[in-house]
């Protein structure tokens, strides 16, 4: 009987296809659709390493979905007000991605800091879109970094990690919309 449930909650995800498709201004060679991701055996286009100063408070984990982004060991992540949802970065993030049947990985992460007056300029742009980013933090981060995801549909969608100090980080997601709900803190754990 699990073996039959599980069948069904893969069936009601959209994960037991094997259809491969292509998809209109993407490379059919990079496309690889699976049935379930392992991160033991990932397929040859996938991201199997983050970049730093990501990899230092993210790591990738796979489920029947696909991969995605979660907390480092040593690292909370969390939506404000909910300790019960757990914030995750899923390569099948990109709106247009939601639907497409398969697993999703990511193919393509660039990291980019972000200074100056641009820095300014992003905070503002994030803070008018997502009110509990601005309502928490309404001065400019120390540090902005632009993540620049694609996956292996070619989707792409955008991540800003705003740094203001050791114990503050926020992370806002643009799939494509910036929204509240898209939007967690970062901090991290005290050793125990």
């Amino acid at each position: 009987m699990t073996a039959l449930r599980l069948l069904a909650v893969l069936a009601a995800a959209g994960v037991w296809t094997a259809d491969a498709r292509a998809h209109a201004g993407h490379d059919t060679a990079a496309h690889e659709t699976m049935e379930v991701m392992s991160c033991e055996s990932p397929p040859a286009h996938a991201i199997k390493g983050l970049p730093a100063p990501l990899s230092g408070w993210a790591v990738i984990e796979c489920s029947p979905l696909g991969q995605q982004l979660v907390s480092a060991p040593g690292w909370q992540w969390r939506y404000p007000a909910s300790f019960k949802v757990r914030p995750v970065i899923p390569a099948w993030s990109a709106t247009a991605s939601e639907d497409e049947p398969g697993a999703k990985y990511f193919i393509a992460l660039a990291l980019e800091p972000v200074s100056g007056e641009a820095l300014a300029q992003r905070h503002a742009w994030l803070a008018g879109l997502v009110a509990n980013y601005r309502e928490a933090e309404p001065a400019p981060p120390r540090t902005l970094l632009h993540l620049r995801a694609e996956n292996n549909l070619g989707h792409e969608f955008d991540v800003w990690f705003a740094e203001f100090d050791q114990q503050r980080r926020w992370a806002v997601l643009c799939v494509p919309e910036c929204r509240m709900d898209y939007a967690f803190r970062m901090q991290p754990v005290a050793p125990r």
